[in-house]
């Protein structure tokens, strides 16, 4: 008798979660086909790069602790970049209190805030005077378009510029910087309304409203994965072989409800994995390190504060030395124990650095690893070190399926409680990833069950779009064939009501 209580209220589970989830997951594994071919438009660095001008620093006549002090900035200092607002050179800064302030190299006057005029010759150079602006939006929030803004670190207000190009692009630039933060075209915004908008549960009301965002994926994800789990219970329970054939197993007699049972019994598990991995995508439980530990090694791998007045070599010094080897787009101040480095970019992955109090300085491409081997033994002084070695390839865990992340990495594991292992990037100097147990079970839990991100399989395409195709069409099948019987349900409840 109990069992039969138990299972009626499995099954019943199962059929009203499935009334309300059922379009929901059609909506998922849909968009999820065209997320295997389209992200969400978000600028990348590389492509930053590539569309700003080279530096000129001839008239870049103030240091940067010069600038500091015209400027008036006693703020600690959490980063510098230097680049060009249009013919002249600029220093871009964001101090410990999150302010971000841009200071022209040549005279040290603070942006206060660009024009419209500005703002608009800013955009058609970032796109090479191709097209030019025949709209302006003055934005205090993020759009629709710009969800990854905060995490890029530049304020929320920016002119959104519609250009006249055929490509239909926006053009986003900051009030406060002159940088360009975002650019989209009309082919990115509908591949993204029918890819990750969907997907994510996107829209612009929630995006504003990260918090009720995080919640209502969550707790949305679990109650779909509750979902499945009943449906692979109730699959289970009503499988029954018919005349001793494998395929015939379904007691179900209408054929919606027979559809249902058969592809959910076959792709029940990859449906029930797919949803949960997408609730593990939100960090519901906490696997890895914490952001503080993260931040103290950091810190102590940079060796502190960044140390302006320590930059005694000047800028237009650096860029003449630098442009022997390349053709610097953009400089970044870098501290690495202590000492003092301009970072030279041409693209992500053209870099130079050069030591910033030397006059005589050379430039090289990597740091050696043993700075970073001595540092993770100050990170864990009385651990042991397991393994040091140089990746000039991705491993399970620092990888890209696009291939952008920098190598050489230098990657090290610690023998101690957690099992850390730390990344280094040896072309800029910093802690590029760190995991412990935790964060890679995470990653497994998470990526590999989702985007099926197995070293064996991502990187033998077609083949992992064949794997991933199949599944998909699967878990389609199930969706949709539950999604038929649940219009059935509420036409045969509306027949009822009149």
């Amino acid at each position: 008798m109990f069992r039969k209580k138990m299972l009626k209220a499995i099954l019943l589970l199962h059929r009203y979660l499935g009334f309300v989830l059922s379009l929901m997951f059609v909506v998922w594994f849909l968009s999820g086909f065209v997320m295997m071919y389209a992200g969400y438009p978000t600028m990348k660095p590389d492509q930053r790069l590539k569309q700003l001008p080279p530096v000129n620093m001839e008239a870049c006549h103030l240091t940067p602790q010069q600038v500091l002090n015209v400027a008036g900035i006693t703020d600690s200092i959490v980063t510098i970049r230097m680049g060009m607002l249009l013919a002249r050179p600029v220093y871009r800064i964001v101090t410990q209190q999150k302010r971000h302030i841009a200071i022209f190299a040549d005279n040290g006057a603070v942006i206060d805030k660009i024009d419209v005029a500005s703002g608009s010759r800013l955009a058609r150079a970032f796109v090479h005077d191709a097209s030019r602006p025949q709209a302006v939006d003055t934005l205090w929030q993020i759009d629709q378009w710009m969800a990854a803004y905060r995490y890029q670190g530049y304020l929320p207000e920016v002119y959104r510029f519609k250009m006249n190009d055929p490509a239909a692009t926006y053009v986003y630039v900051s009030f406060h910087t002159g940088e360009v933060v975002q650019m989209v075209n009309a082919r990115q915004r509908f591949w993204a309304w029918l890819g990750p908008i969907p997907h994510w549960i996107y829209p612009t009301i929630l995006i504003r409203n990260r918090p009720v965002w995080s919640q209502v994926v969550i707790w949305v994800s679990l109650i779909g994965a509750v979902m499945c789990l009943t449906g692979i219970i109730m699959g289970i329970v009503r499988y029954k072989r018919k005349n001793k054939q494998p395929l015939v197993f379904s007691p179900y007699q209408k054929k919606w409800f027979r559809y249902h049972h058969y592809t959910g019994f076959v792709f029940g598990i990859f449906v029930f994995t797919w949803i949960l991995s997408g609730w593990f995508s939100m960090s519901p439980v906490a696997f890895g390190p914490g952001p503080g530990k993260q931040l103290a090694e950091r810190d102590l791998l940079s060796g502190g504060p960044l140390n302006v007045p320590a930059f005694t070599l000047s800028p237009r010094q650096a860029v003449s030395i630098f442009s022997s080897f390349l053709i610097v787009k953009e400089i970044q101040l870098i501290q690495l124990d202590g000492k003092p480095y301009y970072l030279a970019y041409q693209d992500a992955q053209h870099t130079r650095l050069l030591a910033a109090d030397q006059e005589r300085s050379i430039p090289f491409e990597y740091f050696p690893d043993s700075l970073f081997i001595g540092k993770v033994r100050a990170f864990q002084p009385a651990q042991q070190i397991k393994e040091s070695v140089v990746l000039n390839h991705y491993d399970d865990y620092y990888y890209s399926r696009t291939f952008e992340k920098r190598l050489p990495v230098l990657r090290v594991k610690v023998d101690n409680s957690e099992q850390t292992w730390y990344y280094f990037d040896l072309k800029t100097g910093q802690l590029a990833l760190r995991h412990e147990k935790g964060s890679r079970l995470e990653r497994w839990l998470y990526h590999g069950l989702h985007s099926l991100d197995f070293s064996f399989l991502v990187y033998r395409r077609p083949l992992w779009d064949i794997v991933v195709w199949v599944l998909m069409l699967g878990g389609t099948a199930v969706s949709i064939t539950g999604l038929v019987l649940t219009w059935k349900w509420l036409r045969r409840k509306a027949g009822k009501m009149y």
